[in-house]
């Protein structure tokens, strides 16, 4: 028996271990769920999550590894550290497993790791195989966005804006996706060592894939697109197109027109016209919102705020001027770039630790364009693409680790002489495989509970819809009962609970708000969400506990989050109901301030003057309010009643 460390001949992996990690880039696109309220969600994390963890178990009880000593054990420190924030951090439970929505805890930094070992184990020819799942899933990407521009899609979404929103549901998630995979599908066309079958299949995917890039309009895709198109002319001679052969102009022409074509009839081109506005994104808005993020990191500068922190700790940073010009509607989550987003989850010392991985595996990826196969070249340039996409995005669970997986193919197949760089084969003791297997199993059980719990999600928001409160709460505690730690599941309950109109109804939705709290005690949309209830409360049962634990529930929210403006107008609505005229006032004024769009403070203030007798200023205010919204109804009304006690 060989001690482990020792150093043994790598071989190949097996055949259907091979395949399943050739199967992660396909699947993860195809995957979707048109019952579910969520449609591009759970099912997407089940796939990443089971087909994951299965990858590492498989390599890890093959009893041995090929790892480059660098990039792999620099990527092990940093998920240590990131533990090491978990524990330190905002959110106790999420920090591990991620939050439902964007899943990136130390578990997923975990895999991410996990599946740099096993592209670094696979072996040339299953190396070669997830090169073609990867371009199997470049043309999945276009066949979906063609038949979204065709009009179909398998789910209706809400607010898609404009841009193809393709196989993830999101402009930005589909372009992020496309960067990566289509590189890959070129470098297969172009290599003479694959069939000519395989490469007309390839040239098919990545031209296919490219259509989705350019029909999402995706401007992070975008600056990543071009920043692998210039490396590949910069690092390849032979790949720099020459335009002094007629055929070449023709075909650059056709390629134009029809990426012209694209953009026009897709969308995209609409909103790539859009980045440098405040809209749907733009460059005006990230600069505020990574303003917050500095502020944040510089807060937390050694251990940040833990994975899935940054919803946690956005609110203290928000000043009265970010507020003012996007407002709260959407909660950020993220911190819309991947240096900011490491640096605020896991400090300074994990950012360093992340640019350092980046840096190694970037390094191998540019040696594998300069010098590597084809195949290899363009598995190289989509990691390109995707690095630097992400400076304006952030890590996404369901394609980072299809692009950590590509990294370690990458790290070892690129030529290299050094003997320090060479690969390092090590004997794992089997039982290892253990964890990865039993992570495996949890995965899939708690993956395909999300998928149920989702649907019936959707279920109680449509009886909801519907009038059917009884169906609603029905299905609603039940998508709880489900998935308990899901915090949506837990207030779409709470939102049918609420809707029976009862006090018994309300005393039930704040249970589960409270139950929800229990798993992310810090969540601020939660935390709102019992103010509301609380207030609702109050309001309908008059019992002077309600009244005082709604009072005590706003002004934390206020104090957690000052400068936000909803916050002040429902505090406001509050303190008014009680009685409390002055203080009510002043939060609207406070209201009024930081939403100048918003008529709903004016006319509030408006209503309380009248109230008061102060006609003057019920007038004032008035006029504030229809100078925000020309037309709104309730203007008229207050402006009749003002006129009716002036007289």
């Amino acid at each position: 028996m060989e001690p482990a460390g020792r150093l043994v001949r790598a071989r190949e992996v097996s055949r259907p271990l091979s395949f399943v990690a050739a199967a992660l880039a396909p699947l993860v696109v195809v995957a979707v769920d048109p019952r579910g309220w969520s449609p591009y969600g759970p099912v997407k994390w089940v796939v990443v999550s089971v087909v994951a963890a299965a990858c590492v178990a498989g390599v890890l009880a093959g009893g041995r590894l090929r790892v480059a000593r660098p990039v792999t054990f620099v990527a092990g420190a940093f998920v240590a550290w990131a533990a090491v924030c978990a524990l330190l951090g905002e959110d106790p439970l999420y920090a591990w497993t991620g939050t439902p929505e964007r899943h990136f805890g130390v578990l997923t930094w975990a895999l991410c790791a996990g599946l740099l070992v096993v592209g670094q184990s696979l072996g040339e020819g299953a190396a070669r195989r997830v090169a073609a799942g990867a371009a199997l899933a470049a043309g999945l990407l276009g066949v979906v966005s063609l038949a979204e521009l065709a009009g179909w899609q398998p789910a209706d979404l809400d607010g898609g804006g404009a841009g193809v929103v393709g196989a993830f549901g999101s402009s930005a998630l589909t372009g992020a996706a496309g960067v990566l995979v289509v590189p890959v599908a070129l470098g297969i066309a172009l290599d003479p060592g694959w069939a000519l079958r395989a490469r007309r299949l390839a040239a098919a995917a990545a031209a296919g894939g490219g259509l989705a890039v350019l029909a999402t309009g995706a401007r992070a895709a975008a600056v990543g697109a071009v920043a692998a198109g210039l490396v590949a002319v910069a690092a390849r001679p032979g790949w720099r197109p020459s335009l002094r052969s007629r055929r070449t102009r023709a075909r650059s022409l056709v390629g134009v027109a029809a990426a012209v074509l694209v953009l026009a009839v897709s969308g995209g081109g609409a909103r790539l016209g859009r980045a440098f506005t405040d809209d749907d994104g733009g460059v005006r808005g990230r600069l505020d919102e990574w303003a917050v993020a500095v502020r944040v990191v510089a807060a937390h500068p050694l251990v940040g705020v833990g994975p899935e922190g940054y919803r946690i700790a956005f609110p203290e940073e928000v000043d009265a001027a970010y507020e003012r010009a996007h407002g709260r509607e959407v909660m950020p989550d993220r911190a819309h770039s991947f240096v900011l987003d490491v640096a605020a989850a896991t400090g300074l010392p994990g950012l360093a630790l992340f640019v350092a991985v980046v840096a190694l595996a970037g390094a191998r990826a540019l040696r594998a364009v300069r010098r590597g196969p084809p195949w290899l070249a363009g598995v190289g340039l989509g990691l390109v693409a995707y690095g630097v996409q992400q400076l304006f995005l952030f890590p996404l669970a369901e394609v980072d680790p299809v692009a950590w997986l590509l990294a370690g193919v990458v790290v070892a197949g690129a030529p290299s002489a050094a003997r320090a760089q060479r690969p390092l084969v090590l004997r794992v003791p089997r039982p290892v495989a253990l964890v990865p297997a039993g992570l495996t199993v949890v995965a899939l059980v708690a993956g395909l509970a999300d998928v149920a719990a989702d649907r019936r999600a959707r279920t109680a928001l449509t009886a909801l819809d519907q009038g059917r409160a009884g169906a609603a709460v029905a299905a609603g505690e039940g998508a709880a009962g489900l998935r308990g730690d899901v915090l949506r599941y837990r207030l779409v309950a709470a939102e049918a609970l609420e809707a029976q109109g009862t006090v018994v109804g309300l005393r039930a939705a704040l249970g589960q708000v409270d139950e929800a709290l229990e798993v992310s005690p810090g969540d601020p949309v939660v935390r709102a969400r019992r103010a509301e209830l609380l207030a609702a409360l109050a309001a309908r049962s008059g019992v002077a506990d309600d009244v005082d634990a709604a009072l005590r529930a706003w002004q934390d929210a206020v104090a957690r989050d000052p400068h936000n403006a909803q916050h002040r107008l429902s505090f406001g609505v509050l303190l008014a109901g009680v009685g409390r005229a002055e203080e009510a006032e002043a939060q609207w004024r406070l209201a009024e301030d930081l939403a100048p769009s918003s008529p709903a403070p004016s006319l509030d203030l408006a209503l309380l003057y009248l109230r008061g007798g102060r006609l003057d200023e019920a007038r004032a205010a008035l006029d504030r309010a229809a100078n925000r919204a020309p037309g709104h109804p309730q203007v008229a009304a207050v402006a009749a009643a003002i006129e009716e006690a002036r007289a």
